[in-house]
This record gives C-alpha cells, structure tokens and sequence, in this order.
C-alpha cells in the first residue's frame, strides 16, 4: 500500500495549496489545485477547459470537453407566410414545427345565401431537415363571392410535401347549402374547418361563414365589406339582395 504525503505550497499572494501525493509522487487529492496542463489521473487524462461565455455549459463532442452554450429549451422563432414563398432552415436547425392553414370559403350571392366553410389545419412536427435547405410554402387563396352566383372553394395550403390541408367550400347559391370545412393532411394532427351557417330563407337572412382552426368565420350581413372571413382561413358569409362575401386566405407558420 502507498502511503500518502501532503506538501503545502505556499503561493507568493498568501494562499496555501495542499497537493496530496503517494509514494510515487503521483497526485491522489488537490486542494485549491489549478491545473494549467494536462493531468494523468488513473490513466484518464483531464484537460483544463476554459469556462467560456456566462452561462455555458461542460459538454462532451465525445472526444474531449467544450464550454458551450446551453441547447435552447422548446421553440423561441417563429415565421409567418400570408402568401406563398420559400422556407429556408437556419443555421443550427434541424427540426421545426408548422401549423398550415387552408383558405376560407366564399359566400354565395343573392337573395339571401348561407355561409361558406372554413379552411382545414395541418399541425406537424418536422425533424431531420438541413440547414440552409428550403421547402416550397403554398398559402391558399380566400375563395371568392360573386354576385348571384357560388361561392369559390378556399385554397390549399402545404409545407412542401411535409402536410398540406384544403380549403373550405364556398356556399350554393342553388341549393342554399352552406359550405363544408377544409381539413388537414398528413400532420400529426389534422382538423377540419367548420361548415357554414344555413341562412333563413323565411327572415331572408345570410349565413355566418364557419371558422378555421384560427376563427374567424364572417358574420351575419348583407354588407359584403363587413361580413368576409377574419382570421387567416375564416369562411365568408352568404349575402342577402347583394355579392356574397369572400373568405380569408390561409396561411402557413413555421416555429423554431
């Protein structure tokens, strides 16, 4: 058995540094020991790092140790297309999530009308993409309201091949039949817009507009400026002795 030798190093400033050594001369507990090379301890070598920026962390690249900073917890950004264009990944990301929204239905016109449907949701969560790369973001189109006529059926929306979800249908101006809601595809959660409200044809009155997963359906009107969808995908309502009311475009957002 080795038997133990402390040596008291006394530093020009007044501080003592106990070094405990085995017969070997071999370093077996340090107190107040700063280690300015590279120590042999057990046959682990032990490189002194330096601490870096205020609050990073020891992490491993598994072949030595690094000061860096600590991996962000969750989602901090977020990026939103009212109209289609081009996602690219950023620096340092690899995984996103995105909620894609359908465009709104258009209200029929005429007499009176019911409303149109709202867009459906695609929510998925996205791993795996390289940074610097792009994915093609499609936002669908409001659907339209002309007068006396259909309504026009709402865009889809899509985040490149990844998920996409439809838009709501305009309401029949024929048939008096509200519009069905949009719904989601291929996300981990797929929602369906809400279908359009029946008008009265005894009150001759609109039918609201139904809501996307964001809301926003078109109130009750026959004034097409104040009853088109609201929120990104909210269904227009139907009109009564005028054009019927366009829905809202969808929209796509991207958090990471």
């Amino acid at each position: 058995m080795s038997t133990l030798k402390t040596i008291n190093v006394i530093h020009p400033s007044g501080t003592t540094n106990n070094i405990v050594t085995d017969s070997s001369g071999n370093v077996a507990v340090g107190n107040n020991l700063t280690v300015t090379g590279t120590a042999t301890i057990g046959g682990t070598s032990v490189v002194a790092v330096a601490p870096g920026t205020s609050g990073n962390v020891l992490t491993s690249n598994g072949t030595a140790w690094t000061s860096a900073a600590a991996a962000a917890s969750g989602f901090s950004n977020m990026q939103v297309f009212t109209s289609t264009g081009t996602f690219t990944v950023p620096a340092g990301i690899t995984k996103v999530k995105v909620t894609v929204v359908g465009g709104g239905g258009g209200g029929g016109g005429g007499n009176w009308s019911s409303g149109a449907g709202g867009g459906g949701t695609a929510i998925k969560t996205i791993s795996g993409l390289t940074p610097g790369g792009t994915v093609a973001v499609t936002v669908g189109a409001a659907g339209t309201a002309p007068y006396d006529a259909n309504g026009g059926t709402g865009g889809t929306s899509s985040f490149g091949a990844y998920c996409s979800a439809t838009g709501g249908a305009g309401s029949n101006r024929t048939t008096f039949f509200p519009g069905l809601g949009g719904i989601g595809s291929s996300g981990d959660l797929n929602i369906r817009g809400s279908a359009g409200q029946v008008g009265n044809a005894t009150d001759v009155a609109s039918g609201c507009g139904g809501n996307s997963f964001l809301g926003g359906g078109g109130g009750v009107t026959g004034v097409n400026a104040t009853g088109v969808g609201g929120a990104y995908g909210g269904g227009g309502s139907g009109a009564v002795n005028i054009q019927g009311c366009v829905g809202a475009a969808g929209v796509v957002i991207v958090e990471y």
